[in-house]
């Protein structure tokens, strides 16, 4: 088995796990699926520095699309923490 495999079987067993834990806890797919695509976005864009443009490539989608999402997500306080985190002091 190749580091690759391994990867792959780890995020599966995480994935698994998660989704699990959704089930259990009454979280409906349509939340869920909004939280790990926030969740990708935020992580994303922490990476680079805030850059749309660059985002948005590495996600493949849109730069429009991201900035849609972004204006979206920012009526959560978990998104705005962390774009504070991640671009105070620029």
């Amino acid at each position: 088995m190749n580091l690759r495999d391994l990867s792959e079987n780890s995020l599966r067993y995480h994935l698994e796990t998660l989704v699990n834990e959704c089930i259990s806890h009454g979280i409906s797919f349509k939340d869920a699926l909004e939280q790990m695509e926030m969740e990708f976005i935020m992580q994303v864009l922490a990476r680079y520095n805030y850059n749309v443009s660059k985002s948005a490539d590495m996600l493949e989608i849109n730069r429009n699309t991201l900035s849609r999402k972004i204006e979206r997500y920012q009526q959560f306080e978990k998104f705005r923490q962390h774009r504070h985190i991640h671009t105070s002091g620029k």
